[in-house]
């Protein structure tokens, strides 16, 4: 029989041709899927951009050092304002005290933390003569001398000066002149003093003693020398 017998279809040859404008639709089509997942990802993480921070997990006291138990982390989307408040990815140091109330469930802010110093130490205002707070700013350490009055002498009369307290530490000076705290010819100036030495310091002051600051050079609110 030959090649063309009955009953024998023909064959068809299918030729290789070159992509048509079809294929390059599809690939590019590929393409766009491919980068829109991955811009889609891209976005979700964005919306994912929190940070840890700590919470009162109760009502904090001004005064009080933290424990465990008293910060919870939580996760807050704040942007750069996270960067104000405590940081969760760092545990705190021992001897964290609060320097301010937090109530529970708020943010705790940076600034509401600091060292048992910080936290303890109290501002005190006492009088002193107009002309010796020249050259005293907000920070300026001193020491606190006390000339305490002559009870036995007649009129106005003191006794020899003695040093109250070392390195006490500037906080205001009274823009002007009189007001609470200061004598007539006087001035007032806020002081920051240890909390065992209020006392000492408020009797000085009620027992119209004549209180004398003097620049030093330390830094850091001591004792009595």
């Amino acid at each position: 029989m030959g090649p063309t017998g009955q009953g024998e279809q023909p064959r068809t040859v299918r030729r290789l041709r070159a992509p048509g404008w079809r294929d390059l639709r599809l690939l590019v089509g590929l393409l766009l899927v491919v980068l829109s997942v991955a811009g889609g990802a891209r976005l979700v993480a964005g919306l994912d951009d929190t940070r840890p921070v700590y919470a009162a997990a109760r009502d904090l006291v001004p005064g009080q050092p933290l424990e465990e138990g008293d910060l919870v982390p939580v996760q807050v989307r704040l942007g750069e304002g996270a960067s104000h408040y405590l940081d969760a990815g760092t545990p705190v140091s021992d001897g964290t005290y609060l320097l301010r109330g937090v109530m529970e469930g708020e943010l705790v802010p940076g600034a509401a933390v600091g060292t048992e110093r910080e936290a303890l130490d109290k501002t005190v205002n006492v009088p002193v003569d107009a002309q010796a707070v020249s050259g005293l700013t907000s920070g300026t350490p001193v020491d606190v001398w006390v000339s305490r009055r002559d009870t036995e002498a007649v009129g106005e009369a003191y006794l020899d000066p003695e040093l109250l307290l070392a390195g006490a530490v500037v906080d205001r000076v009274a823009e002007e002149s009189g007001g609470l705290g200061a004598r007539i010819g006087g001035s007032s100036v806020s002081l920051v003093v240890p909390a065992d030495r209020v006392g000492d310091v408020i009797g000085a002051v009620d027992q119209d003693s004549r209180l004398t600051l003097v620049p030093a050079p330390r830094t850091q609110v001591g004792s009595d020398g």
